[in-house]
C-alpha cells in the first residue's frame, strides 16, 4: 500500500543484492516507502494496484524490458510518475535511447551512491538527469551538439541567474531548498548546455547574450 505521507519508489531489478542496497541508499532521501519488483509483470501488478508513486527506478536489463521498447511501455503506462533508469550499459547510443523513450533520467550501476542520490534528488524536483559520460563517450553528440540541442531549464535559469548574483553553491542550496550535491549537478548541467567550464564563463556568456 502506498503511504502518501512519504515519498513512494519503486524499484524494478531483478538482482535482490541491488535492490536492498539501493533500498538503504533511498532512506537517506528522508521518509521513504520502497516497492520492489522483479520483472515486467510484477511492475504492472505494481502500478496497477499500489496507486501512484513519486518514482520508479528501471533496470534496462531485467525481465520484460531488456531494451528501449520496454523503457517506453512502462513511462506511457505512467505518464505522471518519473521513470530513471537504471543499467550497466552506459554507451551514449543506450543513453539516448532511454531518454527518447520517455526516461525522466539515465543512471550507470557503476556511479557512486552519492552520484546516483543526486540524479534521484534532481529528477525529483523534476529536471531531468542525463550524465556526463554520454556526453563524453557518445560518438553521435558531441558536447556542442547536446548543448544547441537541449534547452536550459527554468531551475537552471534560476540558478544560473544566482550564480551572476555572485551565490556559492550552498547559498544556492539553501535559498532553493536542495542538497548541494543537486545544486553541484544543476551547475554542470548548465556548464554543459552553456559550453563553458567555469562560473566566470557562465557569467560572461550572460552577459553576451543580454
Amino acid at each position: 500500500m502506498v503511504n502518501h505521507g512519504a515519498m513512494n519508489i519503486l524499484i524494478a531489478d531483478d538482482h535482490a543484492l541491488f535492490r536492498d542496497g539501493m533500498s538503504l541508499l533511498l532512506q537517506t532521501l528522508g521518509p521513504v516507502e520502497v516497492a520492489e519488483a522483479r520483472n515486467r509483470r510484477e511492475i504492472e501488478v505494481h502500478l496497477k494496484h499500489e496507486g501512484m508513486f513519486d518514482l520508479v527506478l528501471l533496470d534496462l536489463d531485467m525481465p520484460g524490458v531488456a531494451n528501449a521498447d520496454g523503457v517506453r511501455h512502462i513511462c506511457e503506462s505512467v505518464p505522471q510518475t518519473a521513470v530513471v533508469v537504471i543499467s550497466g550499459s552506459d554507451a551514449g547510443y543506450v543513453v539516448k535511447a532511454c531518454l527518447d523513450a520517455g526516461a525522466m533520467g539515465f543512471i550507470s550501476k557503476s556511479s557512486a551512491g552519492k552520484v546516483m542520490l543526486a540524479a534521484i534528488q534532481m529528477v525529483l524536483t523534476g529536471e531531468r538527469y542525463v550524465p556526463s559520460i554520454y556526453f563524453d563517450n557518445s560518438s553521435e553528440h558531441s558536447p556542442d551538439a547536446a548543448s544547441t540541442a537541449s534547452s536550459i531549464s527554468p531551475r537552471q535559469q534560476q540558478i544560473w541567474q544566482m550564480l551572476i548574483d555572485g551565490k556559492s553553491n550552498k547559498e544556492i542550496a539553501v535559498a532553493l531548498d536542495l542538497t548541494d550535491s543537486t545544486v553541484k549537478q544543476h551547475v554542470s548541467a548548465l556548464f554543459r548546455k552553456l559550453g563553458v567550464n567555469s562560473r566566470t564563463q557562465a557569467i560572461q556568456k550572460a552577459r553576451t547574450n543580454s
